[in-house]
């Protein structure tokens, strides 16, 4: 990852202002050990029209309902991409049994559209586990959303074709379809089974 992308994540987080904690349906506040939570400044998402690897419409609506994490990437991608979907693989199994596993879906979202298709995206995500979804769709919808989150990606040429430079962030969006948080790397799937079970919880 360039030094200028990296640059740019740290200042998400910095204007997030490094929310650590979480007021539950409970007398004393929740400590949170990974998540930038937004508050009362979450944003809602611009209307965006993607497909998930069952050919199935993924808008603002498919946010509704549950929390959902979405991941930025791209099916070739040598080591970040692995990494953080074996993590978020393991994360899921860390989750208090008490947890309904429906309550957070995991949504990892193509930036190479032009090579991956939604079967490539099928393969790829349900290899590291069967309830993840791949998206994808045309690169001006795609670019709606990342823009709105303030995700670059950006096509960098090598001697065999290209690769693509994305952040690693992890992105929160609530229930309400709202971007509300952002996990920054490097992620601990602990910590981030502590925050989500959170979350859950002062949702119920």
């Amino acid at each position: 990852m360039n030094k200028t992308l990296i640059i740019f994540i740290s200042a998400i987080a910095i204007l997030a202002g490094l929310g650590s904690s979480l007021l539950l349906n409970k007398s004393e506040p929740v400590q949170l050990k990974a998540l930038t939570w937004f508050g009362n400044q979450a944003k809602p998402l611009p209307e965006f029209a993607l497909k998930n690897h069952h050919n199935q419409a993924f808008t603002n609506n498919s946010l509704s309902g549950q929390w959902d994490l979405l991941f930025f990437g791209y099916t070739n991608c040598p080591d970040i991409c692995p990494d953080t979907l074996q993590m978020l693989s393991n994360m899921v199994n860390l989750l208090p049994k008490e947890i309904d596993r429906n309550q957070i879906h995991i949504n990892f979202i193509s930036v190479d559209p032009e090579r991956d298709s939604s079967e490539k995206l099928k393969q790829y995500v349900t290899y590291f586990n069967p309830e993840f979804t791949g998206i994808s769709g045309e690169e001006k919808q795609i670019n709606i959303l990342t823009d709105a989150v303030g995700i670059l990606h950006s096509r960098e040429p090598t001697d065999s074709g290209y690769n693509i430079g994305h952040s690693g962030a992890l992105l929160l969006i609530d229930p309400n379809a709202k971007y509300s948080g952002i996990f920054s790397a490097p992620h601990d799937s602990n910590n981030i089974a502590h925050d989500i079970a959170a979350l859950i919880n002062s949702n119920s």
